[in-house]
C-alpha cells in the first residue's frame, strides 16, 4: 500500500506523459572493495544502535590517531 501512495505523491502535479525515464543511463556502480571499517579514533561505542534484538557487526577500526572532520558553523 505504501508504495503506491508514495508513487502517487511523487507525480503529483505533474504530467507523466513528459517525464523522461533515465534508469537506463544511470551507471551500475562498483563493487565495493574492502571490508567495513570504523575510521582511526571510532568504535561500536560511537554508534547509536538501533535494533537491541540485532547484535552490531564486529568491526575492526584503522590505525592511526583519530580522523577529523572540520566543524560545521552553525547559521
Amino acid at each position: 500500500m505504501f508504495q503506491f501512495v508514495f508513487h502517487d505523491l511523487s507525480i503529483l502535479g505533474q504530467d507523466i506523459n513528459s517525464l523522461v525515464d533515465c534508469t537506463e543511463v544511470v551507471p551500475v556502480p562498483a563493487p565495493v572493495e574492502g571490508v567495513a571499517h570504523f575510521p582511526a579514533g571510532s568504535t561500536v561505542e560511537d554508534v547509536t544502535l538501533a535494533c537491541a534484538d540485532t547484535p552490531f557487526p564486529t568491526l575492526p577500526t584503522d590505525p592511526g590517531p583519530a580522523t577529523t572532520v572540520a566543524p560545521v558553523p552553525l547559521p
